[in-house]
């Protein structure tokens, strides 16, 4: 792909977890529906794993048929592979990329998270919304929404990565609060306004897509290619694994022990705040931004 549109082509590639939750309601709502609240409750919650097995079938073929990347196959056609790579990725200057990329991750993990994950929670459990309603409400939003991540990551490609994930990490730490209030005002039991709560969920994926949508590209240019893959993963996982990863934990903790919305967002506002005033460089302040190293 060419430099100036990684971040475009790099979007699509990151819609997948989000159209992957909504084909998850999709099939707990036919299930549901077909088997009735009761059955499902017993026993019928199965059988959304069962039919995960299809996918996970499907995702094997899909990676078995992926080839390297050409810059892979150049590097390894010159020799140029590192001999270990955790130790160039962890035990050298690169290090300090790691932990920035952490800290980055860390912020789009928590954004994740709370504007999707914590929105199905947030409808059943705060709003008592049944979970049919709930599904139907998020699975909406996050489909109309799923196009924000190709938006923001082309307009990345326009302005830079820094001011989309920054302002989305923003914008987040922000209105998180006000928007989730208003979302409770709207679904009270027995008087669901279904437009505003899918617009006000749609706000919130749009913030998904503004840290998510561009961070495939952020992550390919900031580390040279013959340790990329070590050097991502272990940002990658921490900060979608842990940072995200606790969103839906510390939340509901809040909330059940408090019954206070603004203690429920304190970790989430709250990290993000943090990461905010992080510095994060741009593609032009990485280590490699146009992989030069690579194939010097």
């Amino acid at each position: 792909m060419p430099d100036e549109s990684r971040g475009y082509y790099t979007g699509w590639l990151q819609t997948s977890p989000t159209l992957g939750i909504v084909v998850s309601l999709a099939v707990i709502i036919a299930t549901r529906t077909y088997f009735g609240n009761q059955v499902f409750d017993d026993w019928a919650w199965r059988v959304p794993f069962l039919v995960s097995f299809l996918l996970v079938a499907i995702a094997i073929y899909i990676r078995l048929q992926l080839q390297e990347t050409p810059i892979f196959q150049e590097i390894k056609a010159k020799g140029q592979m590192t001999r270990n790579p955790w130790k160039e990725a962890f035990l050298s200057s690169n290090i300090k990329y790691v932990g920035i990329a952490c800290i980055v991750l860390i912020g789009q993990g928590v954004v994740w998270y709370s504007g999707q994950f914590w929105a199905l929670y947030f409808l059943q459990q705060v709003s008592k919304v049944d979970a049919l309603s709930s599904s139907y409400i998020v699975g909406a939003a996050l489909l109309i929404a799923t196009p924000s991540l190709i938006f923001f990551g082309w307009l990345s490609d326009q302005i830079g990565r820094k001011p989309v994930i920054l302002g989305g990490m923003l914008l987040a730490a922000i209105t998180y609060y006000p928007l989730y209030l208003w979302l409770g005002t709207v679904t009270q039991p027995g008087n669901i306004n279904y437009p505003i709560s899918v617009f006000i969920i749609f706000i919130l994926v749009c913030y998904v897509g503004m840290v998510y949508g561009p961070v495939g590209a952020f992550l390919a240019e900031y580390f040279p290619a013959r340790i990329r893959y070590t050097s991502v993963s272990v940002p990658y996982h921490i900060g979608n694994g842990w940072g995200g990863g606790l969103v839906p934990f510390i939340t509901t903790a809040a909330f059940a022990s408090t019954g206070s919305i603004g203690y429920a967002l304190i970790y989430p506002i709250g990290s993000r705040s943090v990461l905010r005033a992080r510095p994060l460089p741009d593609a032009g302040d990485s280590q490699d931004q146009h992989l030069a190293t690579d194939t010097a």
